[in-house]
């Protein structure tokens, strides 16, 4: 079913900055400006739940409507899809074992050559740039959307949940993955990098890459809501290509900042697309 046109929710958010006043020894100021899961999983959170629409709706509420949507939202598809999503993205919480091998770490001897490539990579500027992006493909196209059609039939809202509900899928999968697995990012072997950050959270769990996944479910979400509403649209090309190059930035801008390798790239890419087209498709099957 769907959310009726007069339907709104105003959503908040506070974002605060601290700064660090430590210098590492390549003559980087400040701690990275960071985004963890944490903060990823709770805006999934909010636009899964909080702005998830009410299922209870009568069907002869929606037939005063002379607008059609591709969507149909249903609380025995969208509640089990939120609360299991929202459990495997919890798992996030769970405290990771610092590297045993601390402080002096070693790279494993087996590494892929295109992994071990990108060893000794470190960037809090391209760090902070993917937080940026990450967020940027989270609210802008929806917020565009918005304005564009002048919240029309309130379809800006349903793409707003559908995303909502692929990000939040996608953390699940993500989280859960990365507990399962033992992979240190590459700064985890650089002495040169502060020992904060290389015992943090995000480089203790390198696989799969939670901004890339988190990135291409948004982008590609959002781009198969565009094709579904507006098929014959040239402009729909455009859409996408944007999209996927900007969450593809995420990934690469990862790579540079040292947290992640090629290949957890090319798997949070895998899930994020595979998500990203399986929300949509449940909502348009079921």
């Amino acid at each position: 079913m769907r959310p009726s046109a007069t339907s709104g929710v105003t959503a908040q958010a506070l974002i605060r900055l601290r700064s660090c006043g430590t210098c590492n020894d390549r003559g980087v100021t400040g701690a990275p400006f960071t985004f963890g899961p944490r903060a990823i999983l709770a805006g999934a959170a909010l636009a899964a739940c909080a702005l998830a629409p009410p299922s209870a709706h009568a069907e002869d509420a929606t037939s005063t409507s002379t607008s059609t949507s591709p969507y149909h939202f249903k609380a025995t598809l969208d509640l089990p899809l939120v609360l299991v999503s929202a459990a495997g993205a919890l798992t996030a919480f769970v405290p990771r074992e610092p590297a045993p091998c601390m402080p002096d770490c070693t790279p494993p001897a087996r590494m892929l050559g295109i992994d071990e490539r990108v060893l000794g990579n470190y960037s809090t500027g391209a760090h902070s740039a993917a937080n940026v992006m990450v967020f940027s493909l989270l609210l802008a196209p929806h917020a565009v959307n918005l304005v564009a059609t002048g919240g029309k039939d309130g379809a800006w809202f349903e793409d707003l949940v559908i995303t909502g509900e692929s990000v939040l899928l996608a953390q699940a999968l993500t989280q859960v993955v990365k507990s399962a697995t033992d992979r240190y990012a590459p700064i985890v072997y650089d002495p040169g990098v502060p020992l904060e950050e290389r015992t943090s959270a995000d480089a203790l769990g390198s696989f799969w890459s939670g901004h890339t996944a988190t990135a291409f479910s948004a982008a590609t979400s959002f781009a198969v809501s565009y094709w579904l509403r507006h098929p014959r649209d040239p402009w729909r090309f455009v859409v996408t290509a944007g999209m996927e190059s900007a969450a593809l930035c995420v990934g690469l801008l990862k790579i540079r900042a040292g947290y992640h390798y090629p290949t957890d790239i090319a798997a949070g890419a895998a899930a994020g697309i595979g998500v990203g087209l399986l929300v949509p498709m449940l909502h348009t099957t079921f």
